[in-house]
């Protein structure tokens, strides 16, 4: 399996706005319209290997402000020798390449990320998707 594909196995997502979080179940339009978007994105993604790591509770002060999108898998996931139950993307219009943050429920926001370069995109319209999303 390849790395983006990893994403469809996702069961829900949590938004983050400013501080906020909404969850979208798979089915749900919100959770529909927030991963074609992102399949779109990434069709033409590259990973590549990130020298991120991520602590905890530097990444949890990060999340107050912003948009974030966190992709939210049945149980523990492994890629690449590297375990998590959840990954966490900050969206930022201008990126063309950002960190994606392992979370697991015995270390957190803990660890090193992984990376996709985005192959001559940029986030744009992705975050233009979920800023449309509506938080229930």
């Amino acid at each position: 399996m390849q790395f983006i594909q990893v994403f469809d196995n996702s069961s829900s997502l949590i938004l983050y706005r400013d501080g906020s979080s909404c969850e979208f179940f798979k089915g749900e339009d919100a959770f529909v319209s927030i991963m074609n978007a992102w399949q779109c994105m990434t069709e033409d993604a590259l990973p590549m290997p990130a020298y991120a790591v991520s602590i905890d509770k530097l990444t949890r002060a990060d999340m107050t402000a912003g948009e974030w999108v966190e992709f939210v898998f049945e149980g523990l996931c492994v890629y690449n020798e590297m375990p998590f139950e959840r990954l966490l993307v900050k969206a930022s219009k201008d990126y063309c390449g950002f960190n994606i943050i392992r979370y697991t429920s015995s270390t957190g926001y803990e660890g090193r990320c992984f990376y996709l370069q985005l192959n001559e995109k940029t986030m744009e319209d992705f975050c233009s998707e979920i800023s449309r999303v509506q938080f229930k």
